[in-house]
């Protein structure tokens, strides 16, 4: 037992303090200090800083929202916790939830939360468990009131295999999170394990983080439906690294039958980049080149975000003046865009590849949507990438359009 000990304080050594939002964290040295996270002695991600304030931000403005009429004890669940950084934040950040609950198979990783736990004195809010991460989430009594109000899954690759784990875990009018990291897979490199994983095919294109970011909630919603619930998109965006979606999780028979009203597939052509989707699955020829389309589906062609709960929370945490430092700007500008982007419209185009077409420098975006808006088209920019614009134009009235 002495033996074991001494091993422990040796290995903290390894370990050094950081604050992150509001939250002071032990993190292992190495992963400040290499490119790539190792997973020894205990994972942890610096670059998944912007997902992690995100979540925040989400997660207070749900709770703003939700209505907890049975006077429930609100909880999180953090599934893979790792050394604790989204359940501590949520414990120092999130104010409305009294019990947070962090889980990870790494022994080291929960024993590196229970100091950071110490350091914030939120020791008393928080549930620390060594276990692998379904029979962690089925743990709690299945009776629909006493399941975890946010569940949240951010696993190193797929999160395929721990849907239904989490589907299963979340109360009604709860929240989940879900964090996919397999990038390869699901930006159309691996179109097999893609389609077995997420029931769609993806697509390798300029919009693909798009594509991704719609299969895994399809995905999502598909085996949901099947347990008669129904999700709802509140927010979803996409990084170099990952892509990350918010689900409000209601259960309804009735709401799940609908599910393949929101369901459809993006048709590609590869030779002139004309694109379009349809709830029907066909394989048309492209109408400006008469080339074979590309299809990609069955993915989410819905709406990405509620815009009503974002516009509460622009109003609520940026309204006026707020600590406009640069991450902070970052984030305002991620819900700005996403208030006005067409979310309907599953594909966007890109600046650069516009400008391609008419082999000409490229105007500013903000000048070729308004352009396509005087034209009577609707059109946006978009948060999946700095200079994406979603139109419901086609890409010859586009072209047409800038050319005149």
């Amino acid at each position: 037992m002495i033996d074991k000990f001494y091993d422990f304080i040796k290995t903290m050594d390894n370990f050094i303090q950081i604050t992150e939002g509001l939250t002071k964290l032990l993190v292992p040295k190495n992963s400040l200090e290499e490119k790539v996270p190792q997973h020894s002695p205990a994972f942890f991600n610096p670059l998944a800083r912007l997902n992690r304030d995100l979540s925040i931000y989400i997660y207070n403005i749900f709770l703003d929202e939700y209505n907890n009429n049975k006077n429930n004890q609100i909880t999180f669940a953090d599934a893979f916790g790792g050394i604790g950084p989204r359940g501590l934040r949520v414990a120092v950040e999130v104010p409305k939830i009294s019990k947070i609950y962090i889980n990870d198979i790494n022994e080291l990783a929960i024993t590196a939360a229970k100091e950071s736990a110490l350091l914030n004195n939120v020791t008393e809010k928080c549930i620390f468990s060594v276990n692998e991460v379904c029979k962690f989430l089925i743990s709690r009594p299945t009776e629909r009131n006493k399941r975890f109000t946010i569940v949240d899954l951010d696993p190193f690759g797929s999160p395929a295999p721990f849907i239904e784990c989490v589907l299963r875990s979340v109360e009604d009018d709860g929240l989940i999170s879900i964090t996919a990291t397999d990038t390869a897979v699901l930006s159309g490199i691996y179109q097999n394990v893609c389609l077995r994983k997420y029931f769609g095919l993806s697509i390798n294109n300029t919009y693909s983080n798009e594509v991704a970011t719609r299969l895994i909630i399809s995905s999502t919603a598909l085996i949901a439906a099947r347990l008669g619930i129904y999700l709802s998109p509140i927010f979803a965006h996409a990084n170099r690294h990952y892509f990350r979606v918010f689900l409000k999780a209601s259960i309804s028979n009735s709401m799940a039958n609908m599910v393949f009203d929101n369901l459809g597939y993006i048709k590609h052509c590869f030779k002139c980049g004309e694109r379009n989707f349809s709830h029907i699955y066909s394989k048309d020829l492209c109408p400006i080149c008469s080339t074979k389309f590309h299809v990609a589906g069955q993915l989410w062609t819905g709406k990405l975000f509620d815009k009503r709960i974002i516009s509460n929370l622009l109003k609520k945490h940026f309204s006026g003046s707020f600590n406009n430092d640069k991450k902070n700007h970052q984030i305002k500008q991620i819900f700005d865009i996403s208030i006005e982007e067409l979310d309907d419209i599953p594909y966007y185009f890109s600046v650069d590849e516009i400008g391609s077409m008419l082999k000409t420098s490229p105007k500013k975006l903000s000048q070729i949507i308004e352009e396509i808006i005087c034209s009577g088209y609707r059109a946006s920019r978009t948060i999946f990438r700095p200079t994406g614009l979603k139109t419901t134009a086609s890409l010859s009235d586009i072209l047409y359009i800038l050319k005149n």
